[in-house]
């Protein structure tokens, strides 16, 4: 019995992986960047993905994308700025987000990957962006929706 709850434990876990990877594949196929990528997958978790919000949304999505490639500089991950982001859109109260969800997803971010710096993050080779980006992609919204799921926003 003990294993068949493990089996299925890890099956689903499979699935929602698979899910989530499925997820940030079509927003690549969009041509979004990993910036773009966040807010878009986190407004539509967010229930904002409505026809009341669709501009509003776009012009959201789109104004990430001065976040991709780290400012397109190799400075602040945009992974990390969008996810920051999405913490401020989803908290009523801007000192919420800015004091105590923000410090604590920048301290994840930086505990997990080594640096919040681009540059840094894919060793100064723009071609690890192929494999290093969606790998921070998938855990950062992974841990945003873990952050999101806490204070009851989702």
């Amino acid at each position: 019995m003990a294993r068949n709850n493990l089996l299925k434990a890890l099956e689903k876990g499979l699935e929602k992986a698979m899910d989530v990877r499925e997820r940030i594949f079509d927003e690549r196929l969009k041509g979004h960047c990993c910036s773009e990528t966040i807010m878009s997958m986190c407004l539509a978790d967010l229930g904002r993905d409505g026809a009341d919000t669709d501009r509003a949304n776009a012009d959201l999505v789109r104004a990430m994308g001065a976040f991709c490639g780290g400012l397109g500089e190799g400075l602040a991950c945009g992974t990390l700025c969008a996810a920051v982001g999405v913490l401020h859109v989803a908290c009523e109260d801007p000192r919420t987000a800015r004091g105590e969800l923000q410090p604590v997803m920048m301290r994840w971010f930086f505990d997990r990957f080594g640096s919040c710096n681009c540059a840094e993050l894919l060793d100064g080779d723009e071609t690890r962006k192929l494999t290093h980006c969606p790998v921070f992609v998938e855990e950062t919204y992974l841990k945003l929706r873990e952050m999101l799921e806490d204070i009851g926003v989702l």
